[in-house]
């Protein structure tokens, strides 16, 4: 169906034809398109970066939710940057999973700043346990890094 947000986080997971596809009906939104339901880092390739680029993307979302994540996304980062997305333009945003059972504060804040490393405007997404609770000092915490001018101000943005 046309729009131009897509919230498919299993894009990627599709046919090449599937996948051009989308970007050709995006092309003609009369919106630039969001990809909010994330691109899998792993499977990013050089196409896939021309595609976004090609379609004035103007935000998609990869995942860091385990330490797997990691080098998957600095590789899809460079690819970005070699690609002619630049990682000023924070077209290239990353979910980054805090406060699930084990992690810390310190750990978290380190995975949202190798996401900006690697190339991506990091977002804190929130664990929530089976009831739907969440510790107040972690939702602290993933206010300050879902708000941009926080955000900024902590990695020091220009």
């Amino acid at each position: 169906m046309p729009g131009y947000n897509v919230l498919d986080s299993n894009l990627l997971a599709t046919s090449e034809n599937h996948i051009r596809k989308v970007f050709a009906m995006l092309k003609n939104q009369p919106e630039r398109p969001i990809l909010t339901g994330g691109l899998e880092a792993r499977r990013i390739k050089g196409w896939i970066v021309d595609l976004l680029r090609e379609s004035k993307t103007k935000r998609f979302y990869c995942a860091y939710d385990c330490d797997s994540d990691l080098e998957p996304l600095v590789y899809a980062g460079q690819l970005l940057r070699d690609g002619g997305i630049s990682k000023k333009s924070q077209t290239a945003r990353c979910y980054v999973l805090i406060g699930y059972p084990g992690d810390t504060m310190d750990n978290a804040e380190k995975r949202l700043r190798q996401a900006w490393v690697a190339g991506f405007f990091p977002f804190s997404m929130l664990y929530r346990n089976e009831q739907g609770i969440v510790n107040a000092d972690w939702a602290k915490m993933q206010r300050c890094w879902t708000r941009p001018h926080i955000v900024h101000s902590m990695l020091k943005v220009t």
